[in-house]
């Protein structure tokens, strides 16, 4: 069984490109990506929010939201793994 996702993009002269996509879609299109394109991506996400620094704070104050923070608790514990010893 597949599934199907949509992710929709638009172009027109009054935005540059305009992207429509429900969190699974995203996810599992950024899921089926190598994990040099999942870097990429990333990289991609952090230079378009250089110009919108202050959304940093917002996201962070957002996962602390009890609703949110095993998000936060994940993310936190696979990309940035402690190591004892």
């Amino acid at each position: 069984m597949t599934s199907q996702h949509k992710i929709t993009v638009g172009i027109s002269g009054r935005f540059p490109v305009f992207i429509e996509a429900d969190a699974a879609a995203f996810g599992q299109v950024f899921a089926d990506m190598a994990d040099e394109e999942q870097v990429h991506v990333f990289r991609a996400m952090i230079e378009a929010m250089k110009a919108h620094q202050m959304q940093w704070d917002h996201i962070s104050i957002a996962l602390e939201q009890p609703e949110n923070r095993d998000v936060r608790d994940t993310l936190r514990n696979v990309l940035f793994p402690t190591t004892e010893g």
